[in-house]
């Protein structure tokens, strides 16, 4: 599956390495195609919607980890995992809430990408996670 950000398009593809979700040691194909496009930006002296695609891209990333993990899971694991999931999203739409508490109170145009980075923070990080799951689960069940 080929992503297209304002700069170049690039494959969506799980990170390269495995480790905790808060270590990365290596960096996703989504969050290079955003440094590029950032550089390209700075270059350019434009400000574009990068974020806001990038957001999107961790969004489709999320989903497609939790539906290959939910092909990999037993039926109670299943059960445990849309519960999980549901759970986060409330949690999810909380953290929204707060972020947007946030940068309402802040005036200027720079803060507008901070509220979608912040927002596409709590996005990458569950789509990391899952994809953590789903590594566990495929390693051991071979």
């Amino acid at each position: 599956m080929i992503i297209l950000l304002t700069c170049f398009s690039y494959p969506l593809a799980a990170p390269a390495s495995r480790g905790s979700v808060s270590q990365e040691p290596s960096q996703h194909p989504i969050d290079k195609a955003l440094d590029a496009c950032h550089r390209q930006e700075r270059l350019d002296g434009r400000n574009g919607p990068v974020h806001d695609k990038a957001y999107a891209a961790w969004d489709k990333e999320l989903n497609k980890n939790y539906g290959l993990l939910m092909q990999n899971l037993k039926a109670q694991q299943k059960d445990a995992l849309k519960a999980a999931q549901l759970e986060w999203i409330k949690q999810r739409d909380l953290e929204f809430k707060f972020i947007d508490s946030v940068y309402d109170a802040l005036q200027g145009t720079m803060y507008i990408p901070m509220r979608i980075a912040a927002r596409m923070e709590v996005v990458k990080h569950r789509s990391l996670e899952l994809h953590e799951y789903l590594d566990l689960v495929k390693e051991f069940s071979e």
